[in-house]
């Protein structure tokens, strides 16, 4: 399909955009159905107020509903915040995902390849995924930031939450893949710059951080009266991470780079998150002993690839129910593989977790983990007003998604 100049199409998306904000209703109510705010317990028959794109009030039945508001009869349905997928493969196209001009990027940032026209938008949507977070390709070692974005927003500019989230840095073979010509070869490439061995990666790494530590020295007090260094772009985003401002998403799927991931957070001191972890059913203690959170890809991918992940892991079916005995925080997220984030965690629920905990991980957890638990992924009075109303439980696979509001304003339905 023919595809207009991407300035045209994004200047007609913010008209359209605006026109459809001023449809906005001043009020919306929506009532009788069962709420789950997540953050605390569910209301039967329950009343939830939108306003100015806000989560005005809930509560019971006797809530008063204002004057003048749009009242929606919900008897009968279930109605939940706004899905967050903390790793979803939308808005961006796949070439641009890796910038592989280096092996370390950091100064990257997803958000300047943001497409708000995508379709991948309007699918996660539909299927009741408000929020996301992009990410960077796993080509890289250090791939750049990552961003969180709106499903739908008026305009481009509003789509962004945080335009700077997470450094993602990736361990295990797939950094190494493919740098070396078939057979030999001449080493004539850029990729020849980069690592080839697990070994090669991790070195990659810390003499990132090594070098960020002695750019920060150099920065601070010049030797000999030398002049000031030039700002380095890359070298600021990982003093960013040294000193806890950012937070590192560490991709490390096989027990092995797990173990690795938070050895590297312990030695240089910054704050890291596990992502992809599929084998961390085999480290649970030492995830837990490290307080740190994980972003569990689908939990069915273990039944479709026969217990196989990526790096060789061996993923568990009950690894989610593990995870909850032993407290430690956790999301599923959806990654790239275009499966409803309410099926995977449906399929959890069948595995053993419960239902409260599952509707967590694809809600108030991932916006925790994202930094923007105070916006979304709960519904509360302040929260932005993006709900999901569903005909039944939203685990039942017979379920099916009746509306869907973004800041207040109806979207889907």
């Amino acid at each position: 399909m023919n595809r207009c100049c991407p300035t045209v199409l994004i200047l007609l998306a913010l008209a359209h955009g605006a026109a459809a904000q001023s449809d906005r209703p001043a009020l919306v109510v929506l009532k009788g159905a069962r709420i789950h705010p997540v953050a605390s317990a569910p209301i039967d028959g329950g009343v939830l107020i939108l306003a100015g794109g806000k989560v005005q009030a809930l509560g019971g039945a006797d809530l008063p509903v204002p004057e003048g508001a749009k009242v929606i009869d919900c008897t009968g349905k279930v109605i939940t915040p706004g899905l967050v997928d903390a790793g979803a493969n939308v808005a961006i196209q796949p070439r641009d995902r890796n910038e592989q001009g280096d092996e370390v990027t950091p100064q990257a940032r997803i958000v300047d390849a943001m497409d708000p026209l995508a379709r991948s938008l309007e699918r996660v949507l539909r299927q009741g995924v408000t929020t996301v977070q992009v990410n960077p390709g796993t080509r890289n070692v250090i791939g750049g930031t990552g961003a969180v974005l709106r499903t739908h927003a008026a305009s481009a500019a509003e789509m962004v939450l945080k335009d700077k989230s997470q450094l993602r840095i990736v361990l295990g073979a797939e950094p190494s893949q493919g740098n070396m010509a078939i057979r030999g070869g001449n080493p004539d490439s850029i990729y020849y710059r980069r690592p080839t061995t697990r070994m090669g990666v991790v070195w990659t790494i810390r003499k990132a951080f090594y070098d960020a530590q002695a750019y920060r020295e150099k920065r601070t007090i010049p030797a000999n009266g030398a002049p000031m260094p030039e700002l380095d772009a890359g070298m600021e985003v990982l003093l960013e991470a040294l000193d806890r401002k950012l937070t590192v998403r560490s991709t490390a799927r096989a027990e092995q780079d797990i173990r690795t991931a938070l050895r590297l957070a312990e030695e240089f001191g910054y704050e890291t998150v596990l992502d992809e972890s599929a084998e961390v059913w085999r480290v649970i203690d030492l995830v837990a002993g490290a307080k740190a959170k994980v972003l569990f890809n689908l939990p069915s991918a273990a039944r479709a690839r026969d217990g196989a992940a990526a790096d060789g892991a061996e993923v568990r079916l009950n690894t989610l129910e593990l995870l909850a005995k032993a407290k430690v925080p956790f999301a599923i997220q959806g990654s790239g593989a275009g499966l409803p984030l309410i099926q995977e965690a449906a399929f959890a629920v069948r595995q053993g977790l419960d239902a409260e905990t599952a509707l967590a991980a694809i809600t108030k957890v991932p916006a925790e983990v994202l930094g923007v638990a105070d916006r979304v992924g709960t519904l509360a009075p302040g929260r932005d007003a993006d709900v999901v109303v569903w005909s039944g439980d939203p685990f039942d696979p017979a379920t099916r998604i009746e509306s869907v509001f973004v800041q207040g304003r109806q979207v889907v339905n």
